[in-house]
C-alpha cells in the first residue's frame, strides 16, 4: 500500500510541477519546440478527453473523485493483485489525482504536449499515466495476471485430504 501511494504521490506531484512552470506562460504560448516531433504549448481543457463535456469542470471533478475513490477502495480491497496491477493502479490514480487537482484549482486541466507530427490533442503528463494505467491493466487481465494465483496455503482450511 505504501508503493501505491508512493507512485501516486510521485506522479501527481511531477505532474504539477510540470503544469506550474506551464502556467507562467500565457495559454497558446509555445514554450519550447522540437521541429517535427512536439511542442510544449500551454493549453487549458475545462472538458474531459478530447475536450468531451467542455465547461462542465464541477461535474467532471466530482466525477473523478468518485471514480479516484473507487480504484483507491479496489486497490486496498484485491490483496492479491500482482506488483504490475499495483503499478498501474498507483499511475491511474497519480494521473487522476494530477488532474483532478487542475479541475479544482484551476477550472480545467493544463495540457502542454501537442505532437507535431500527428493531428491529436494535447495532453500531459497525468493523461500519459492515466492512457498507460488502462492499457496495463487491460493487458494484465486479458492475460490472466492481474491478480497473484492462490497457492495450495492460501486455499480453504477445512478440506480433508484422502
Amino acid at each position: 500500500m505504501r508503493r501505491l501511494c508512493g507512485i501516486s504521490v510521485l506522479i501527481a506531484a511531477l505532474d504539477q510541477a510540470i503544469k506550474t512552470i506551464v502556467r507562467l506562460y500565457p495559454p497558446g504560448a509555445v514554450i519550447l519546440e522540437m521541429p517535427g516531433l512536439l511542442a510544449i504549448t500551454h493549453s487549458v481543457n475545462t472538458g474531459a478527453a478530447f475536450s468531451l463535456f467542455d465547461g462542465h469542470t464541477a461535474l467532471l471533478a466530482a466525477v473523478s473523485a468518485a471514480l479516484l475513490g473507487a480504484v483507491c477502495a479496489y486497490a486496498c480491497l484485491r490483496l492479491r493483485l500482482t506488483r504490475a496491477a499495483q503499478t498501474a493502479l498507483a499511475c491511474l490514480l497519480g494521473g487522476g489525482l494530477g488532474n483532478l487537482i487542475d479541475r479544482i484549482a484551476f477550472s480545467g486541466v493544463t495540457d502542454y504536449i501537442r505532437l507535431l507530427f500527428l493531428d491529436f490533442p494535447i495532453f500531459n503528463l497525468a493523461d500519459i499515466a492515466i492512457t498507460a494505467s488502462v492499457a496495463l491493466l487491460m493487458a494484465l487481465t486479458l492475460t490472466g495476471r492481474l491478480e497473484q494465483p492462490m497457492g495450495e496455503d492460501d486455499g480453504p482450511k477445512d478440506r480433508i485430504d484422502g
